[in-house]
């Protein structure tokens, strides 16, 4: 079993959520479609829809799938970095397109506009919070300036 932690909540809540939406994307992809407020009256609409939500359904699989498998190796660090960069990338764009379409080009109700703004949020302060190596970021290294040149000085 795995620890209750921030980050073991983040590999949870991103393994189980996609995995929902995979569910619903791969059994009703029509309907699936007329929820973002696209008619599917005319059956070549359909059959783009239901490509078009399979193919999404395929980034949050990976998404879903990765986060599950690093919930459990809890030990390898480099491991659930790499996943919580792509899931955030992922997350990213998911949700930026989910915002742009349900904000300028559907509207939806303000309530789920601002899940979606608080989605962005959260995203970027987890991939930018535990994505990136900040000891390494913030470390100061003084080094000399240029190896080469120092040998060159040296020699006479």
């Amino acid at each position: 079993m795995f620890k209750i932690s921030l980050i073991n909540i983040f590999f949870l809540t991103t393994c189980i959520m996609p995995g929902i939406s995979v569910f619903i994307y791969l059994c009703i992809p029509v309907y699936t479609v007329k929820v973002f407020g696209v008619p599917i009256t005319e059956q070549s609409t359909r059959d783009a829809a239901q490509l078009w939500v399979r193919t999404t359904a395929n980034g949050d699989i990976l998404v879903s799938l990765l986060s599950g498998i690093a919930l459990y190796k809890e030990s390898d660090w480099n491991f659930r970095q790499i996943v919580i960069r792509v899931c955030s990338i992922s997350n990213f764009v998911h949700f930026a397109c989910f915002l742009f379409h349900h904000y300028l080009v559907a509207p939806h109700h303000i309530g789920l506009v601002l899940v979606y703004y608080s989605a962005l949020l959260i995203t970027l302060i987890t991939g930018l919070g535990w994505g990136l190596n900040w000891n390494e970021i913030l470390k100061k290294k003084y080094k000399n300036s240029d190896q080469i040149q120092l040998t060159v000085e040296a020699n006479p």
